[in-house]
């Protein structure tokens, strides 16, 4: 269907269109935004419930395992960060997946042991393992950071 003769008629009738399309357009956008948001509460929720009330210790420090995925380093942008030089920038990564934490080493110079022994591929944590990364030992515990189970 051709429009030409309707948009020369009616020159006001081109800008409605336009602003039509362009309304359609932002709408959708703002659908996409919603659901995507609305997505990620979900399985923040479900990485909440999934993996709840484990934590690593040290000494009297928690760190609440509180993400589906978790970067041990040296680097600003690790969520648990030591500084220390003999842990790497990106020493480690934690993973949640199925209901169990795995531990990965990603490519650290002085590696990750796991209740005496080196990790070289994905691990799968268990309560009260033993993690050593660098000079830093770190135990896998339930609780709330207010009591340990």
């Amino acid at each position: 269907m051709d429009f030409t003769e309707l948009f020369e008629k009616y020159p006001y009738l081109r800008e409605a269109t336009t602003a039509f399309v362009v309304i359609f357009a932002d709408i959708c956008a703002l659908m996409i935004l919603i659901a995507a948001a609305r997505e990620r509460r979900r399985g923040d929720r479900l990485w909440a419930r999934e993996g709840r009330g484990y934590m690593l210790a040290s000494g009297a420090t928690f760190y609440p395992l509180g993400a589906a995925e978790i970067l041990i380093g040296r680097h600003p942008a690790a969520d648990i960060r030591f500084d220390d030089n003999e842990i790497s920038r990106f020493h480690a990564l934690l993973t949640l997946s199925n209901g169990q934490w795995t531990i990965e080493d990603i490519g650290a110079q002085n590696g990750i042991f796991v209740n005496g022994r080196r990790v070289t591929q994905p691990r799968i944590l268990h309560q009260n393992d033993l993690i050593q990364i660098g000079r830093r030992r770190l135990t896998v515990v339930r609780g709330t950071g207010k009591g340990v189970a």
